[in-house]
């Protein structure tokens, strides 16, 4: 289990966005752990000029490689146990990797002209002071140091944070360093990746891709279908707008319903659920061949708690049915009897929620209503549901099949598509580049590596 200061450090290192190997290791992996490594190797050597491998004639120290290894420990703490062993390893053999790859990029710098000018790396700088001090004031607040706190106690807290960091990897200076070196490898990247496109066509195979995915996977699947949407709307209220997955197919089947909600009596509905509860467990032992213990519960006493429950709002329901005679639409009614927060959104309203026969995201009660009105405009007879009484009304059908590529799901589409040619293009540069490059690991960086290195010393 993580401590608390150590939960702190990785949530500001987090914070930081400069890691040095953490961009290459997302771009690899996302945020799947290296491959586990089965052979234990050596702890991290205590000399930091060891040399583990030279570039093209350049060293790679034990110092620099610790760089990588610390970010890179900072980033997976955040997903993984780090402190198993096996995983250590596995970090560690990337860390050299990473190493290699960002002198690599380095020298290409160099080679190309693109070597970051003063005024790049002031702006780097100057930006990379704004994150550092935010990072270490939010450390401080998490400390619990207030406007009221004492100097003694802000001293004390700041040492704690600082040294928080330290152990993660990061200080001042090494983390603006890191930042400089990432506005490096980004401008060499925008470099190899600037003719890259994405054509109207490479969008529209994209979209029909996915499409066909979703349809294999939601048609005759309504349940699935409508799980995604929950999750959907669950990242979306907390906050987690990643890991929402787009939906780009409807099935067949739905139908748009609005409705009227009417509140009733606590005490009556508690009565009619219950009834209706204990009615179809015991209907269910019945069924099954088991013996019911329990004072059997009647259809009756349970259609009569029902009718008690519309009986008790029946005058407003004759208000309803006289208005609607009287051609008011229900649309207006439901601004002035409805009370599901849901249906105050015009939107919402016009469209009806999305109701299919196999539905599991709504009460049973609303979903057998909406499916005894035979055609669009039709109003329902007073349904009682767990939430009160529903008057429902047909409002559509939903089309079913591919959603609409419209202009900004086409943008959408077509920055993921670009984000990801971008990336494979430079992916395959960096390959390149490895491969024509004189890359010699010393014994110490073999003890890292896995598997022997052809041009190894």
């Amino acid at each position: 289990m993580k401590s608390p200061k150590r939960l702190m450090a990785l949530a500001l290192a987090a914070t930081l966005m400069c890691l040095p190997g953490a961009s290459l290791a997302e771009d690899a992996a996302a945020t799947d752990a290296p491959a586990a490594i089965e052979e234990t190797t050596t702890t991290v050597a205590e000399d930091p000029n060891e040399v583990l491998a030279t570039v093209n004639g350049v060293e790679i120290t034990r110092a620099r490689f610790n760089t990588f290894y610390q970010s890179m420990l900072s980033y997976y703490g955040q997903y993984y146990d780090t402190t198993n062993e096996s995983l250590q390893a596995a970090i560690r053999q990337s860390a050299l990797e990473v190493a290699v790859q960002y002198e690599l990029m380095n020298q290409k710098l160099v080679e190309l002209g693109l070597s970051l000018t003063d005024e790049e790396i002031a702006a780097v700088e100057a930006e990379a002071q704004t994150n550092w001090d935010a990072a270490v004031q939010n450390g401080m607040e998490y400390m619990g140091i207030t406007d009221d706190s004492t100097d003694e106690e802000r001293a004390s807290a700041m040492v704690e944070v600082l040294s928080s960091l330290e152990a993660e990897g990061f200080t001042e200076e090494s983390y603006k360093a890191s930042c400089v070196e990432e506005a490096g490898y980004n401008k060499l990247m925008d470099d190899i990746v600037k003719d890259v496109t994405v054509s109207d066509e490479d969008v529209q195979a994209e979209f029909d891709s996915l499409v066909e995915a979703d349809k294999e996977k939601y048609e005759g699947h309504v349940d699935q279908y409508e799980n995604d949407q929950y999750m959907n709307r669950m990242y979306a209220a907390y906050g987690y707008t990643d890991y929402i997955t787009p939906q780009y197919y409807v099935p067949s089947g739905y139908r748009g319903v609005s409705h009227i909600l009417l509140d009733v009596d606590d005490t009556l509905m508690e009565t009619y659920t219950n009834l209706l509860a204990t009615y179809e467990e015991q209907q269910d032992q019945i069924e099954a061949g088991e013996e019911v213990t329990e004072e059997l519960v009647t259809l009756e006493q349970v259609e009569a708690a029902k009718q008690a429950i519309i009986d008790s709002v029946q005058p407003t329901i004759d208000e309803i049915n006289q208005k609607l005679a009287d051609g008011v639409s229900f649309d207006e009614l439901i601004q002035e009897y409805g009370t599901d927060p849901g249906m105050q959104d015009a939107a919402t309203r016009a469209e009806g929620y999305p109701v299919h026969m196999d539905s599991t995201n709504w009460d049973a009660a609303f979903t057998a209503g909406a499916f005894t009105m035979e055609k669009i405009g039709d109003i329902s007879e007073p349904v009682v549901g767990s939430y009160g009484v529903h008057i429902l009304q047909y409002v559509r059908d939903v089309p079913s099949g591919a959603v609409e590529l419209d202009t900004d799901l086409k943008e959408s589409l077509r920055a993921e598509l670009l984000s990801s040619k971008q990336q494979e293009t430079f992916n395959a540069a960096i390959t390149k580049w490895m491969d024509e490059a004189n890359i010699v690991y010393t014994d110490a960086g073999l003890d890292i590596m896995p598997t022997t290195v052809d041009n190894a010393e």
